[in-house]
C-alpha cells in the first residue's frame, strides 16, 4: 500500500509541475522502478510484488516473479550462480525481476495468485497478472533464457504448437486444474518436436502433475517412458527422483511390483551415475549434490550399500571443497542442508559443527544454520545441544517455515521425555497455523496438527483401531 501511496502522490506532484513549462517532466519510470537494485547482470526488487508489478507496466515489459525460501539451497543456488551469468546482461531491459521470500506474510498474497509446486517456482507474468510462463526447481542457464524467451513470446501472443499446450497446463497449474494441466502436458509432448527447449520442463510438470492426482501407476508409466529423454540438467534428476518416488509408494500397496519397481530403479541408478560423470553437465555444484544424495538412496534400497557409502564420501569431498569457495556467507549458506545431511548420512554429524557454528557467526540474523546445527545435535543425541541450538533458530524463524522448526524442538523435547515443552511446541504448530493468512494457510497441516496435539493430549490406547479386541 506505501508503494501505490507514495506512486500516487507523484503523479499528482507531475501534473502540478506540468504546468511550469520550465520545469521538467520526471522519466515515467523512475518513481515505480526506484527500489529495484542491481545484482549482478540484473536488477531486483525484493519482497515487492506491488511495486515491482507496477514499474513492469510502466516500462511496458513483462515481469519475472522469483518464488524462493532462505532455507532452499536451490534457490541460494539460483541466485548465486546461474542469475550472475553474464549473458543475462540482454534480458536486463526486456523484464522486471522480482525475487519473493514465500515465507514472509507480505508475500502471501502473490504465494495465493502464483503457487509453488516446489521451491523455487519462477513465473514470467503479463501486467494484467496473467501466467505467461513457469518453470519449476532449479535450472541451467539455457533453461532459464527458454523460460524468458517463452515468457516474452506469449506476452506478444506468439505461442503455437506444444508451446501453446505448455502455457495453458502452466495456467492449468497455477489455478490449481490438475485434470487440464496433465491433459495439456500429454498435448505438448505430442506436438513437440524432437529437440524442442522446453520438453524436460514438460516431463518434470507432467510426471509432477502425477504424483499429486495420486496416479501412482501412470507416474511410473511416465517414468519408464521417458527417462532417458529429459535431458542432462538438474531437471532430469527431479524427474527421476518422482518416478522412483512413485514406484516405492506402489511398491508399500502392491509387493507383487516388486520386479518392475526394481528394474525402473535400476535404471534410475544408470541415469544418476551418468549425470553425476559427465562434468559437463550444466548443473550447479548443489544439483549435482543432489544427484548423488538420491543416487544412494537409491543404491541402498538395491542393497548396494558399499556403493552408496562411495557416492557420499565423493559427494562430502564436493560440497566442503564448495562451500570453502563460496564468493560470500550466503553463498556458503547454499551448502549447510547437503553438508547436513551427508553428514548424517555418514554418522559423523558433529564433524560438521564448526563450518555451521561459522555460518551462523557469519549470518547471525538467518535462521538456517542455527536451525541445521539443532538437527545435527538431535541426529547426534546432543540432545542439550540441540535444544538450545533450536530454540535460537526459533527466535528467528517466521512464516510457514517456523513450523518445521517448532516440530524440530517437539521432537527434541520427546527425546528428552520433556512433556511440557513437547505440548507447548504442538500447541504453538496449531496456533501459527491457525493465524497464517490466505497464500500461507494450509487447512490439512493445520487438521493434522490438530490431530497430534490431540494424540498427545489423549494417546491411543494400546490395540486400539479397525479390527482390535474389544
Amino acid at each position: 500500500m506505501r508503494r501505490l501511496v507514495v506512486l500516487a502522490l507523484v503523479v499528482v506532484n507531475a501534473g502540478l509541475v506540468a504546468c511550469n513549462k520550465d520545469e521538467p517532466k520526471p522519466k515515467p519510470t523512475a518513481a515505480a522502478c526506484a527500489k529495484a537494485k542491481v545484482e549482478g547482470p540484473l536488477t531486483w526488487f525484493h519482497d515487492d510484488y506491488a511495486g515491482a508489478l507496477a514499474c513492469a507496466k510502466q516500462r511496458g515489459v513483462p515481469l519475472v516473479l522469483d518464488l524462493w525460501a532462505p532455507w532452499c539451497h536451490t534457490c541460494l543456488s539460483m541466485q548465486s550462480t546461474v542469475f550472475m551469468d553474464a549473458s543475462f546482461k540482454a534480458d536486463a531491459d526486456k523484464f522486471v525481476f522480482v525475487a519473493l521470500d514465500t515465507d514472509r506474510e507480505v508475500n502471501a498474497a502473490a504465494v495465493d495468485k502464483f503457487p509453488l509446486s516446489a521451491w523455487p517456482t519462477f513465473y514470467v507474468i503479463g501486467h494484467d497478472e496473467s501466467v505467461l510462463a513457469r518453470f519449476i526447481g532449479a535450472a541451467s542457464v539455457a533453461q532459464f533464457h527458454a523460460f524468458l524467451d517463452a515468457g516474452t513470446r506469449a506476452m506478444k501472443g506468439g505461442v503455437v504448437g506444444p508451446d501453446e499446450h505448455l502455457l495453458n497446463a502452466e495456467r492449468a497449474l497455477a489455478a490449481k486444474d490438475l485434470a487440464k494441466a496433465e491433459s495439456e502436458l500429454v498435448a505438448a509432448l505430442a506436438a513437440a518436436p524432437p529437440e524442442w527447449p522446453r520438453k524436460a520442463d514438460a516431463l518434470v510438470s507432467l510426471i509432477g502433475t502425477k504424483s499429486k492426482r495420486k496416479d501412482v501407476a501412470g507416474c511410473i508409466e511416465t517414468g519408464e517412458k521417458y527417462m532417458d529423454e529429459n535431458g542432462n540438467a538438474a531437471s532430469a534428476s527431479d524427474f527421476l527422483s518422482t518416478a522412483t518416488g512413485c514406484a516405492t509408494d506402489l511398491l508399500k500397496k502392491d509387493p507383487a511390483v516388486a520386479d518392475r519397481v526394481k528394474a525402473l530403479r535400476e535404471r534410475a541408478v544408470v541415469r544418476w551415475q551418468q549425470l553425476a560423470a559427465d562434468k559437463a553437465t550444466p548443473m550447479s555444484v548443489d544439483d549435482r549434490s543432489d544427484v548423488m544424495m538420491y543416487l544412494r538412496e537409491t543404491l541402498v534400497l538395491l542393497d548396494r550399500k558399499d556403493e552408496a557409502k562411495q557416492v557420499a564420501e565423493a559427494q562430502r569431498t564436493m560440497l566442503d571443497e564448495a562451500a570453502a569457495k563460496a564468493a560470500n556467507p550466503m553463498a556458503a549458506m547454499t551448502y549447510n542442508w547437503p553438508r547436513a545431511e551427508v553428514y548424517v548420512f555418514l554418522e559423523k554429524p558433529l564433524e560438521l559443527v564448526p563450518a555451521l557454528e561459522k555460518s551462523h557467526a557469519d549470518l547471525p540474523k538467518e535462521y538456517d544454520p542455527l536451525a541445521r546445527l539443532g538437527w545435527i545435535y538431535l541426529k547426534a543425541g546432543k540432545l542439550e545441544d540441540a535444544a538450545k541450538r533450536t530454540d535460537q533458530a526459533l527466535a528467528l524463524a517466521y512464516g510457514p517455515r517456523k513450523v518445521r522448526v517448532l516440530a524440530q524442538r517437539a521432537e527434541i523435547a520427546a527425546k528428552m521425555n520433556d512433556k511440557p515443552t513437547e505440548r507447548s511446541m504442538r500447541e504453538q504448530i496449531v496456533k501459527l497455523y491457525e493465524s497464517m493468512p490466505v497464500g500461507h494457510a494450509n487447512p490439512d497441516a493445520l487438521a493434522k496438527a490438530k490431530q497430534t496435539l490431540a494424540d498427545f493430549d489423549n494417546p491411543p490406547a494400546v490395540g486400539s483401531g479397525s479390527g482390535s479386541a474389544k
